[in-house]
């Protein structure tokens, strides 16, 4: 007859074990979870342990990439599991399947390594359930470890789950609703209660952005607020640092690698002062360089509204933001700003003033009836590259910096801007081109990616469409290549900067 398992808190080991680690995390990371030598925890991570360990803590940690949280995340969860007795530990988000993908992969990672270790036996009392939940063997609704969906629902339900060893963790917390989060601190009602917030700081307002400004300890309040910076962490390398500090700009630094709320100066993309420079910058690409010629149309109703269609005209050279050979653009005309044309004879008007130019590309919004647009111009065998505003990005690394097409191309102009690689040759349309490019509202999704609100959200203020802008934008999308209009038929994106674009695209792929 096979002989039953001893549960937990039954095997002699348990009690030494509880009075070892249960009041040291440091200490558990490195003896129980091998986090030594070349993994051993880092300064921040050490900080995190030390802060969290004490029973009632609160801690709020702004982050920026690499520092390591995942993994610390992970060991925290199994400390708490198997150090205090019928502990609950609620991990909530507003992506379960991002929660699953990252923060329990590190939980099972963390539990092999546990079971290789001098405690290895600990590590046979934990079972790991594919539903993202974890639970002591024996004690599957009393002892456990669970995931929930962070919602105003959601969030009553685990604010019910009253314990004397209560760890509530909240990933992401800058972006889930203040009710969730207040609710949750309200069920820390025990001695032993503890809450973790962690978040790339993506936007000045909420309990999270609180918890580092009137609701910190160094304000009086009950919050230990922590800042990881990516450049202080030894986890993240010398190259990806210079590759990161290269691609981001001001904003995206601050908050996906110092660990720093956005500034109030940078809710837009772009300033006034940054576009009225566009137009006293003056020719920016020479007539013996290699450039191409591209029209882009964005096409509004023609019914009157206060959407307009755009035709705009330049020379486009380069590919990417960043290097030598980042994208630079002279818009040469903008020959049409409108609400007075309808969508039908739209595809003439455009290509009316993109037949005299050699070797043409035609970049035209194909959303509503724009489809209509691009249609006919490819009927008479022009160049069209199609522009869907919604769809995500191809590259990777845009995929990871940016929400949309839309984030990209008009983060990446508003980019050119400031660094000269964007110049107005004409005068046409000036005051409209002004007001829509210096009030493009800038946020951040809460993987510190660079989003764009929905046009007529409350972030812009009342502006209408800025269409004459999204048709400058269009040139910075990364799928729009160019003919290099010297009659050779050689075409980038197909061949020079189509080799370089590709290897742009797939720099991050090994």
């Amino acid at each position: 007859m096979a002989r039953k398992r001893k549960l937990l808190h039954e095997d002699p080991r348990w009690a030494d074990y509880c009075s070892e680690f249960a009041g040291d995390l440091v200490r558990f990371a490195v003896e129980v979870c091998g986090m030594f030598d070349e993994r051993a925890p880092s300064h921040q991570q050490i900080e995190l342990f030390t802060e969290v360990a004490p029973s009632r803590s609160m801690v709020s940690v702004a982050s920026g990439h690499g520092s390591g949280k995942t993994a610390a995340l992970s060991v925290i969860v199994l400390w708490h599991l198997t150090c205090f007795p019928q502990s609950v530990t609620l991990l909530t988000a507003n992506d379960m399947d991002q929660l699953k993908a990252t923060l329990w992969k590190e939980i099972g990672l963390a539990r092999e390594r546990i079971r290789l270790g001098p405690h290895g036996w600990i590590a046979e009392h934990i079972e790991i359930m594919a539903d993202g939940t974890a639970h002591v063997a024996g004690f599957k609704d009393t002892w456990f470890v669970e995931s929930k969906t962070a919602n105003e629902k959601t969030a009553n339900k685990l604010a019910g789950r009253h314990g004397e060893w209560l760890l509530i963790i909240a990933d992401e917390s800058a972006s889930l609703p203040d009710g969730v989060l207040t609710t949750l601190r309200g069920a820390l009602t025990e001695e032993h209660n503890r809450m973790l917030m962690t978040s790339q700081p993506t936007r000045n307002a909420g309990f999270f952005y609180r918890s580092h400004h009137d609701l910190s300890a160094a304000n009086g309040g009950d919050w230990t607020s922590l800042c990881f910076n990516s450049l202080d962490s030894p986890l993240v390398s010398d190259q990806a640092i210079r590759e990161m500090m290269a691609s981001y700009d001001e904003d995206e630094r601050r908050v996906r690698l110092y660990g720093l709320f956005p500034e109030e100066s940078g809710r837009h993309m772009q300033t006034l002062k940054v576009s009225e420079r566009m137009y006293r910058r003056g020719r920016i690409i020479q007539d013996d360089e290699p450039y191409g010629w591209v029209v882009s149309g964005d096409i509004a109703s023609g019914e009157g509204l206060r959407d307009k269609s755009a035709v705009v005209v330049a020379r486009v050279i380069g590919w990417g933001d960043t290097g030598p050979y980042a994208r630079r653009v002279e818009v040469v005309d903008v020959p049409l700003l409108t609400n007075r044309i309808r969508s039908n004879v739209f595809a003439g008007a455009i290509q009316e003033h993109g037949d005299p130019l050699d070797a043409v590309t035609y970049v035209v919004d194909s959303g509503g009836l724009g489809i209509n647009v691009c249609q006919d111009l490819e009927d008479r065998n022009r160049v069209v590259t199609r522009v869907n505003w919604g769809n995500p990005c191809f590259a990777k690394r845009n995929q990871d910096r940016y929400l949309n097409l839309r984030a990209q191309a008009m983060h990446q102009a508003a980019r050119a801007a400031k660094e000269g690689r964007l110049s107005i040759l004409t005068n046409a349309h000036k005051n409209a081109m002004l007001t829509q490019s210096s009030r493009i509202p800038k946020t951040f999704t809460d993987k510190g990616r660079v989003r764009v609100p929905p046009k007529h959200a409350k972030e812009w203020d009342g502006m209408p469409s800025p269409d004459l802008w999204d048709a400058v934008c269009f040139f910075y999308l990364e799928s729009v290549a160019y003919t290099v209009s010297d009659g050779r038929s050689k075409r980038i994106g197909a061949a020079d900067s189509a080799i370089a674009n590709a290897e742009s695209m797939f720099s991050d792929i090994t």
